[in-house]
Order: structure tokens, then C-alpha cells, then sequence
């Protein structure tokens, strides 16, 4: 079943409601690009969460490339939207056990050649170096992000896998643009907060992932087109 915009409604909220783990994962990075940078300040914001965005969109590319194969080998078994359902529930398990595939294994961040590039762009000057330091760090371990994944591999669809965690991107973009302003005025009770409702909705996107997954398969009823 294809992601509607529903879908693409709730991860952004998500990504917005992510806003205190963004504070704490990326806002020390931002504060440090933009001190640093030689370039304006604006120039400065839009390279780096170009990069970030642009690196999340091709993570989401080849999760929903991945998703469409475990589609593909539901169906020679006689089974449908495998992909809905094995997502969603790896998003479920992640936001109530905080139990993730060692993806983080994996990441080209842990490459020795990513580490030294990573340093070089730091002693260069102008938006270029900031642009392939977002691309690079747009891959650092994040549970959010994680879920992200996830919920790309269930549409089973390359599109829609990159639009889905090109619009989380856009979701956390705000909190990294106002990184200083929020620093200061959120309260670390209300982050937690805030983050508990990013977790929920999360959890919301996962259930209904499998939802979506038992539909298609004809074992649940279809109950409306916005949800499943």
C-alpha cells in the first residue's frame, strides 16, 4: 500500500517533535559549524542540513530498495507487505524495548577514510567543507533516525523510502536552525516531554505500518484510506 500523505504529515511531526534529541545529538555540531565557518551564517545552516538531508534521503532510497525485495520474497512465500509489517515492527520494538539492528555497524562513519576526510573539511574554509560534513554526518546513530529507516524499508519503494526521510529531515530542520534559541528556553522537563510525544508518534507510525501490512494480506479489514 503507498505511503499517502497522512504518512508524510505524521513523520514530520515526528521529525519536529524530535527537536530535543536533535538539541542534544547535533546541536553542539551546529553551534561548532557556525562558529567556525567563514561563510555566513545562513549559507552555513543550509550546507551542512543539505548534506544531513540529502545523506537521510539516500539511507531512505536504499532501505525502501531493500523493503521491495522483502516484498518480492513475501510474495513467492504467498504473503504480502512483509516489508509494512517487518518495519512496523522493528519500529515497535525500538520505541518500547529500545532494541535496533546493529545498523550502526555498518555506518561509513566508523571507515577510517571517513574519519580523516571528516577532519580535513574541519580545517578548510568556505560552504563546500560544511556541505561534506553534513553529507558525512548524516549518517551518526540516532534512534529516531533508526525508526526512519524503518518506516522506509516498510513502503517497499525506493521513491517513497527517500521522500519519507527527506520530509523527517525537513521535520528536524527547524530545531537545528534555532538550535541556541531553544537551548536556552526549553527546559530539560519540557524536552522530555516533547520527546515522549516524538517516541509516541513514532510508535503511532509503526503500528500502523503493521496495520497496513495485515490489510494487504486480507487478514483485518480495511478501515479507512488514511490509516489502513
Amino acid at each position: 500500500m503507498n505511503a499517502g500523505l497522512y504518512d508524510y504529515w505524521l513523520v514530520f511531526v515526528t521529525g519536529l517533535l524530535s527537536a530535543p534529541h536533535c538539541i542534544g545529538m547535533c546541536g553542539g555540531i551546529m553551534s561548532t559549524m557556525t562558529l567556525q565557518s567563514k561563510a555566513s551564517l545562513a549559507q552555513t545552516i543550509l550546507a551542512y542540513n543539505a548534506g544531513r538531508i540529502v545523506t537521510y534521503m539516500a539511507v531512505g532510497a536504499f532501505m525502501g530498495f531493500v523493503g521491495s525485495f522483502v516484498n518480492a520474497a513475501g510474495v513467492v512465500v504467498g504473503l504480502q507487505g512483509i516489508a509494512n509489517i517487518a518495519g512496523g515492527l522493528l519500529i515497535i520494538l525500538w520505541v518500547v524495548k529500545k532494541v535496533a539492528l546493529p545498523l550502526d555497524k555498518y555506518s561509513p562513519l566508523k571507515l577510517p577514510a571517513a574519519q580523516k576526510l571528516l577532519q580535513l573539511q574541519k580545517e578548510r574554509q568556505g560552504t563546500v567543507p560544511v556541505l561534506a560534513s553534513g553529507l558525512l554526518l548524516g549518517f551518526l546513530p540516532c534512534g529516531l533516525t533508526y525508526t526512519m529507516h524503518m518506516k522506509a524499508a516498510a513502503t517497499g519503494s525506493v521513491l517513497q523510502g527517500m521522500t519519507t526521510l527527506g520530509v523527517f529531515g525537513l521535520g528536524t530542520l527547524p530545531a537545528l536552525v534555532a538550535i541556541a534559541l531553544f537551548s536556552l528556553v526549553l527546559s530539560k522537563a519540557f524536552r522530555s516531554k516533547v520527546m515522549v510525544m516524538g517516541n509516541a508518534l513514532a510508535l503511532c507510525i509503526g503500528i500502523l505500518s503493521v496495520l497496513r501490512g495485515m490489510t494487504i494480506n486480507g487478514w483485518i479489514p480495511t478501515v479507512n484510506p488514511w490509516l489502513w
